[in-house]
């Protein structure tokens, strides 16, 4: 898909076929995105409240999305074939709120947002009221994502000459 057939011809006239690569046409093709530099970056950090358990895929999952690129994380996530419906689009919904929120509140474009660090605490509430055994209990985890992410000079639009 990335070379071109193209035709040369010798002295005696003989057709002769070779390839050759073609330019890259998009300039992130075939590159990861750069992580960007500590002067040009501003950090929000998110604490989510996971009301279910966690899995051990989950948590791996998530673990594995230190200093990576948002779209990365996000592809990884559709693309991981040993979790559930569920806990698939629970880890989505995890990444999505954040990233609405930078874009709502900051103007943040998605392709500007990185992964900096992911820190999941998982917390035991006990109601020892209801229960003297001590083993049934709820859990759930706070999950707090820290995330790096570029702003854009807007553009101050011309005023019309009308």
């Amino acid at each position: 898909m990335n070379k071109i057939l193209h035709e040369n011809r010798c002295k005696c006239h003989e057709e002769i076929f070779g390839t050759k690569k073609r330019k890259s046409i998009n300039r992130s093709e075939g590159k990861s995105l750069p992580y960007p530099k500590p002067n040009e970056v501003i950090s929000k950090t998110f604490q989510i409240k996971y009301e279910n358990k966690l899995s051990l895929t989950a948590k791996f999952i998530l673990n594995s999305f230190q200093n990576k690129y948002i779209y990365y994380a996000m592809d990884d996530i559709l693309y991981f074939l040993k979790l559930t419906s569920v806990e698939r689009e629970n880890l989505l919904t995890i990444l999505y709120l954040p990233v609405l929120s930078l874009q709502n509140n900051f103007s943040v474009n998605f392709f500007d947002i990185w992964i900096h660090d992911i820190y999941i605490d998982e917390i035991s509430k006990v109601n020892r009221f209801l229960c003297k055994n001590s083993q049934t209990s709820e859990q759930f985890s706070y999950i707090t994502i820290k995330l790096f992410y570029k702003t854009k000079v807007l553009i101050k639009k011309q005023e019309s000459l009308w």
